[in-house]
């Protein structure tokens, strides 16, 4: 059996004070050198597809979330009378949500 004082938490207090090392001295290199060189200015590209995006996701944020029209016959059907459903097309979208939710 091998016994060392070199533990991970040496090995892990060492790494942390080397990058803490480097850190401070980036900190202080390119305060001397901003005043040799300009400043850039910082750059931002969109690319088409994101313009495309944000196109459809304004046209999608416009769009109503409930069709009035539809809504608007439902409700008349229901006072009159004559909106049946048939408990078969209830049966299967309960089942397939049902197997929707669980895979999801």
């Amino acid at each position: 059996m091998n016994i060392s004082d070199k533990s991970p938490l040496n090995d892990l207090a060492s790494l942390l004070s080397g990058l803490q090392e480097q850190t401070q001295s980036r900190a202080v290199a390119p305060a001397a050198d901003s005043a040799a060189k300009p400043r850039q200015e910082d750059q931002v590209r969109i690319s088409d597809r994101a313009k495309e995006f944000q196109k459809i996701h304004e046209a999608v944020s416009q769009a109503p979330d409930v069709r009035a029209d539809k809504v608007a016959g439902l409700q008349e059907a229901i006072k009159a009378g004559t909106y049946n459903v048939k408990g078969q097309q209830v049966a299967d979208k309960l089942i397939s949500q049902t197997i929707l939710d669980t895979i999801l």
